[in-house]
């Protein structure tokens, strides 16, 4: 119909138009125009509401399956539920503008199941009411699926029709379909509320009724102050205790390694304690998993596990990370008051201490007769510059990589990290007196089990391409790291560990673990950096490295 009544309009515009050159057919075009602006419009609403009658059926059977919603995404145009099973539905912002019967869904008290409704009443078909929801089968077989009505306008009576059985019959709700262009109609689902419910997204249909879907709630289960080497080690017959932050559980089951125990504390502050076997339990398991099973508020099932090593000693671990970690970088990098005092040529009153954990302690040494970064010292650090451009003084704190998941440059994707500068090459053109250390502020010796090693863009810029004060690296080139360690009467110690970060194994590409406990007990450990490029008045190398996730033990 709406092609011949168009076609009829543009013969006649036509022939008009023949007949006198200065015809004016704008209006007609404006009507034509507007003819198929509304029938555009209705037939988005009728697409509209049916996607709606569709959602409205999925809403009701997630009720009665004890499905849950996983998220909902709000855009310009309505909503997608995506729900537990997998399954989503479309909703439209409610606006059909043409008179639309209103459909909407009611609980029957009597029997509690949902049926269709229609302008408030009952939908019924041949005397009997549409069931909203599936009902399950007898004796093992299959059930009856909810049917969904669908709704269109008659192109000939401009009548609202519906359907029950799919589209293949349709009868008359004898209300036109008629509106101002898209507005000022009742959708079928009006709102959707997923903020005000911690627990629950709340439709409100057009007739005023509300339903409430559970959200699926997961579990969090976080556990604060793990190792970052993902191996908790704890003494035989210590315990360990961690904060943990805990949200939408509602039971829990702990599997343990025999010989172990494991508790978990909500009295106030939220803790898990972990206890480590006897040295002379012969039955208990050295080491294993501590598998906490979780279940969520709405059912979901979940798995936190952590593992767990006996040894002779507990490992501290010293992780840079935290609110008074933060406040001791530098900004900018290179001349910044805290690393270069407030003239820049210090002195600069730079400390830090890892106190009540692993207790080590690093005071800016004085050389060349002021304390200031220039002269040596290792300073904390969340810089990353991963283009070798930048690879200059200007940005000595940044780290040569960075995390794909955090965008972070620490060991493991933490944020924060510790940068040494610092060297002795006993050529007369280096005055250096003091080389940066870490040590124990309470003065206890103990070992340094290891630490993460990675190099900053600064050195692997200069190793890769040289500057003006150095050549790259040649071929049978090397730049290392040398640990000298001092027992507890502050006497040196012979072996000195190194780690090479360029040359002879290659050069360093990630984080990397150093093995440090071959020093033994120590009060303090040195560091200096050396290597054999040369430019005539010593090392000439950046003497610089980053380090990471101090661990300590603790017997």
């Amino acid at each position: 119909m709406k092609r011949i009544f168009r076609t009829a309009l543009i013969a006649l515009a036509a022939a008009a138009a023949s007949a006198c050159s200065m015809y004016d057919d704008t209006e007609i075009r404006d009507r034509l125009d507007g003819i198929d602006d509304k029938i555009a419009s209705l037939e988005e609403t009728v697409k509209g509401i049916n996607s709606d009658i569709d959602a409205l059926r999925q809403i009701v059977n997630a009720l009665q399956q004890n499905v849950t919603i996983d998220r909902v995404e709000a855009g310009t145009d309505g909503y997608v539920i995506y729900f537990s099973d997998g399954t989503a539905a479309v909703i439209t912002n409610g606006k059909d503008g043409a008179n639309a019967p209103v459909i909407s869904v009611a609980k029957d008290e009597t029997d509690g199941l949902w049926y269709w409704t229609i302008d408030g009443e009952w939908l019924v078909v041949d005397g009997q009411r549409i069931r909203a929801q599936g009902i399950d089968g007898e004796d093992g077989k299959p059930g009856e699926d909810a049917i969904a009505p669908q709704v269109r306008i008659n192109p000939d009576t401009r009548m609202w029709e519906i359907s029950v059985d799919g589209g293949l019959t349709w009868e008359s709700t004898g209300v036109i379909a008629e509106g101002q262009d898209g507005t000022g109609g009742s959708g079928i689902i009006v709102d959707v509320d997923y903020t005000s419910d911690a627990y629950n997204v709340i439709f409100t249909l057009a007739d005023g009724t509300q339903i409430s879907v559970p959200k699926t709630i997961s579990v969090e289960f976080d556990i604060e102050g793990l190792s970052p080497d993902g191996v908790e080690s704890i003494a035989y017959g210590k315990s360990k205790t961690y904060n943990v932050r805990i949200s939408g559980m509602l039971n829990y089951i702990v599997n343990k390694p025999d010989g172990w125990r494991v508790s978990l504390s909500m009295a106030e502050d939220t803790t898990l304690t972990v206890t480590a076997p006897a040295k002379d339990n012969a039955y208990a398991e050295t080491e294993g998993i501590v598998g906490i099973q979780l279940q969520s508020v709405t059912g979901e099932m979940s798995m936190v596990t952590v593992q767990v090593k006996a040894l002779e000693y507990e490992l501290r671990v010293l992780t840079f990370e935290g609110e008074y970690w933060s406040a001791l970088i530098d900004n900018p990098q290179y001349g910044g008051r805290l690393l270069y005092g407030e003239t820049g040529m210090g002195p600069a009153d730079y400390m830090w201490y890892d106190e009540g954990n692993t207790f080590l302690k690093h005071v800016m040494p004085e050389n060349y007769g002021t304390t200031c970064y220039w002269g040596g010292g290792h300073a904390i650090s969340n810089y990353v510059e991963t283009d070798l451009a930048n690879g200059d003084y200007l940005h000595q704190l940044a780290v040569y990589c960075k995390d794909p998941v955090t965008g972070f440059g620490g060991h493991g994707g933490s944020e924060n990290f510790c940068v040494h500068f610092g060297y002795k090459d006993g050529s007369p053109f280096n005055m250096t007196e003091n080389l940066p250390a870490i040590e124990f502020g309470d003065g206890v010796a103990r070992v340094v089990d290891h630490l993460y090693i990675m190099w900053n863009t600064y050195l692997a810029n200069c190793v890769s391409n040289g500057n003006g004060l150095t050549a790259p690296l040649a071929p049978d080139g090397y730049v290392k790291v040398i640990a000298i360690g001092y027992d507890a009467e502050e006497v040196k110690i012979e072996q000195e560990p190194e780690y090479f970060l360029a040359g002879s194994n290659g050069n360093i590409q990630e984080w990397t673990k150093w093995d440090l406990s071959s020093l033994g007990k120590v009060s303090k450990i040195e560091f200096n950096v050396a290597g054999d490029s040369d430019n005539g008045y010593g090392f000439s190398q950046p003497a610089y490295f980053c380090y990471d996730d101090v661990a300590v033990r603790f017997e």
